[in-house]
């Protein structure tokens, strides 16, 4: 069993994400880990930073 994890970069756009066919379309058994894409885990910190801060005017739509 293979276990094959992707994140940041390596799933940044979607003809990345595309591009990852087929190295998991086969017919062995594994575990497919995505992490966030480029850039999301840092988005996600500053919005939290800013709603515990409540600088609600840091946010943007």
């Amino acid at each position: 069993m293979n276990i094959l994890k992707f994140g940041g970069t390596s799933v940044g756009t979607a003809e990345l994400i595309k591009a990852l066919v087929p190295l998991i379309n086969t017919n062995e058994e594994k575990i497919i880990v995505l992490s966030a894409m480029s850039g999301t885990t840092n988005a996600l910190v500053e919005i939290s930073k800013s709603l515990f801060g409540k600088q609600t005017d840091k946010l943007v739509n």
